[in-house]
């Protein structure tokens, strides 16, 4: 794995369209969801996209539910619990009783690749630059987002340029290592949960989208116009998505993928 500090115009203060950890009082409220604009803090240094050699394997950041708004001020200091009714929370003992009165199905998936949002990874403990992907719910019934610990349950997909212009992953979920920290979030109609995944430095602009994992449901979003990098397809042979990909017997071979078809693997 290759970092490189690529990204390096991103302005000292600027206006991004986004979201945040912690969000001032929101005015203008609005029934249909639209991108907000983020005002971010200023950065000590120059935030980079990451470059890999091979697939990585990611978990994305939850950072919160908001209700919807025209502003939202990103600070990257802030845990974003600020941001969640306590009311609203459901640990992990309490989830078959709500699995009966409320669903994860009707939310709108919306990604915001054209908005850069630095902030600092939780698993890693390093600043990279991410995009923001927004979980709206547009309906008239509360429904409910599950994730765990601090993340959410997703990866990306690319368009293989190369051949058969398919879509394969570039991500595999990481190891979870803890059976506990399952969460759920009641998500109200006019309000919507923020999700940031990875920017990545690579030779191609093509085709990208998202595979969401949202409890039982499953979400493939809308494509978008991103970076990436042909080698992303590539699987490292000392990694866990190779060795599950060989392992047929004990596990299902594409579970790490949330159903996408690595490129090179037949599922037949």
């Amino acid at each position: 794995m290759k970092k490189q500090n690529l990204l390096t115009s991103i302005p000292i203060l600027f206006l991004l369209l986004s979201c945040k950890s912690y969000i001032k009082p929101a005015t203008n409220v609005k029934e249909k969801f639209h991108c907000p604009a983020v005002v971010q803090k200023q950065t000590k240094h120059p935030v980079a996209c990451l470059e890999m050699d091979f697939m990585n394997e990611v978990f994305f950041e939850f950072r919160g539910k908001y209700k919807f708004t025209d502003t939202l001020f990103w600070d990257d200091d802030r845990p974003w619990q600020d941001s969640t009714s306590e009311n609203d929370f459901i640990n992990e003992q309490s989830q078959p009783e709500i699995n009966d009165s409320l669903h994860t199905d009707g939310f709108q998936i919306i990604p915001d690749y054209r908005t850069s949002i630095y902030c600092k990874n939780h698993l890693y403990g390093e600043t990279y630059c991410y995009f923001p992907v927004y979980i709206v719910n547009e309906t008239s019934s509360t429904k409910v987002f599950y994730g765990k610990d601090s993340y959410a349950f997703g990866i990306q997909e690319a368009i293989d340029t190369s051949g058969s212009k398919q879509w394969h992953p570039i991500e595999a979920m990481a190891f979870d290592f803890c059976g506990n920290g399952s969460f759920g979030v009641k998500v109200h109609p006019g309000e919507f949960v923020i999700l940031l995944v990875l920017k990545y430095q690579g030779e191609l602009a093509n085709a990208m989208r998202l595979r969401i994992r949202i409890g039982e449901s499953l979400y493939i979003s809308r494509s978008f116009i991103g970076s990436y990098s042909a080698k992303q397809f590539n699987i490292n042979k000392d990694t866990r998505p190779y060795r599950n990909l060989k392992d047929r017997k004990n596990r299902p071979p594409f579970d790490l993928f949330y159903g996408a078809i690595p490129k090179g693997h037949d599922p037949y």
